[in-house]
């Protein structure tokens, strides 16, 4: 009989072949390479987010190349479900039909359009998506602050004109454009209403400073990637679809771009990130992000966020090689916030002996029960001795040591628990249905062991 999920995502199967099912609430994967991450993961929570009955809109942040969306979108749109992939960098070509064209800066023209009175603090994210503020360095906060005001003054200003043209690409063509950036600020410092004017001639007073040059520089460079020329500079600009609709239409999204490049998407990644978050906390519907891979994105704005998505229906899903990974990529602070929100935490298979010593101690120790067999001096009698002690659950050697088709996995509120990995190929009726993994290459032979409820558009 084929499964509801009921919302929540499969982890894997106990050694009795019963599933095991994960709470609600952010989760956090790790395993080194080969560990099966993306087909006994990531593949795994989309197949069980979608036969859930009430299912909310999925994000995937699919930034190996498109992985998961070349694989999967054809699949879902065969089942009539809303599909929407997000490739403005052209990963699957210019040509795929399940392509969207969102605005980057969607959730500042949405604001604008809908709650004009949030416009400052929903404009602010994005001055620090474009340009973040890094710690312990208030004495250059002036060199950051003057071109966040440029950038913000060129979006409120293509805002009134058009919000159609209030995209990343028509920000940066009007700063690069001194003459025609100075006249607009002179006619807004004269006609503008009072946050417009007040912009404007702040705009007018920094061109007469030494540092103008420098300024407009600075916000340039926080907006190069979206320049004349790049891919990304008509990301936006003829928008068919919003966040909040996506959200809404409870659609399967999929931000895609090259993996060779992920490093310097930040900014990109960082501008959908908020506008989801803001569609979000706006009210737009339950989203759940899968995060394959998710260090290799620039997801430093979303961990940011954990803290608060879940209030508002939102979960994250992340997926890496290790911790020590995700400390070199968001810091210290930001590991121990993930750690600490995470309500599931899965490892399929430790290579690292820190982390493998962390995890054991973590796991703590056992009652052992030792028997000796001795003889008293000078006669034949025997007699058996019985020890009691401690030992480690698991030691760290076991863990390093752990089967590839096992996993071990801890529930916030019940503690670890040893169990089987289930792949993509085991799960019907998607492991019949799915493409070929464009990196991996052909399709896993489909070896089913459970059965999902199979979405439709009827019992949407």
């Amino acid at each position: 009989m084929p499964v509801d999920p009921g919302g929540r995502r499969l982890l894997g199967l106990t050694f009795d072949g019963e599933p095991i099912w994960a709470p609600r609430g952010h989760s956090l994967l790790l395993s080194a390479n080969g560990g099966h991450k993306t087909t006994s993961g990531a593949m795994v929570w989309l197949y069980s987010v979608l036969s859930s009955a009430n299912r909310p809109a999925l994000l995937a942040l699919d930034s190996k190349d498109a992985e998961m969306a070349a694989q999967a979108a054809p699949m879902i749109a065969e089942m009539g479900l809303p599909v929407a992939i997000i490739d403005d960098m052209g990963v699957l070509g210019d040509d795929n039909p399940y392509r969207v064209c969102l605005n980057p800066l969607g959730g500042v023209v949405s604001t604008y359009q809908h709650n004009p009175e949030n416009l400052v603090f929903s404009s602010e994210n994005a001055n620090h998506a474009l340009i973040p503020e890094p710690p312990d360095d208030a004495k250059n906060q002036y060199f950051r602050d003057n071109p966040r005001t440029l950038i913000e003054f060129a979006t409120y200003a293509l805002l009134k004109r058009n919000p159609r043209l209030a995209t990343p690409g028509g920000v940066w063509g009007l700063i690069a454009n001194p003459v025609m950036l100075l006249k607009i600020a002179a006619v807004e410092a004269d006609e503008g209403d009072a946050m417009l004017k007040a912009l404007a001639m702040d705009v007018i007073d920094m061109s007469g400073h030494e540092h103008w040059p420098q300024h407009r520089s600075a916000a340039l460079k926080a907006l190069r990637i979206f320049a004349a020329g790049s891919r990304l500079y008509s990301a936006g600009l003829e928008a068919d679809t919003t966040h909040a609709e996506l959200i809404r239409k409870r659609a399967v999204i999929f931000l895609v771009g090259p993996q060779a490049f992920m490093n310097r998407l930040g900014s990109f990644y960082a501008l959908h990130i908020m506008a989801f978050n803001e569609a979000l906390y706006a009210g737009a519907g339950p989203l759940t992000m899968i995060g394959d891979e998710f260090t290799n994105a620039p997801l430093k704005s979303l961990v940011e966020s954990l803290t608060t998505l879940r209030a508002y229906g939102g979960e994250l899903l992340m997926i890496a090689q290790s911790r020590s990974e995700i400390e070199r990529r968001f810091g210290r602070l930001e590991t121990e916030t993930i750690e600490e929100n995470a309500i599931t935490k899965q490892w399929f298979g430790l290579s690292s002996f820190t982390e493998a010593e962390r995890v054991s101690k973590a796991m703590g120790e056992e009652i052992t029960v030792s028997s000796s067999l001795g003889s008293t001096t000078g006669d034949l009698r025997l007699q058996t001795t019985w020890q009691t002690g401690k030992a480690l659950v698991m030691t760290p050697s076991e863990l390093m040591a752990m089967p590839s088709d096992r996993q071990l996995i801890h529930i916030k509120g019940i503690g670890f628990i040893l169990a089987l990995k289930i792949g993509m190929q085991n799960i019907a009726p998607y492991c019949h249905r799915i493409g070929a993994n464009p990196l991996e290459g052909g399709v896993l032979p489909a070896d089913p062991i459970i059965t999902l409820k199979t979405p439709t558009p009827e019992t949407e």
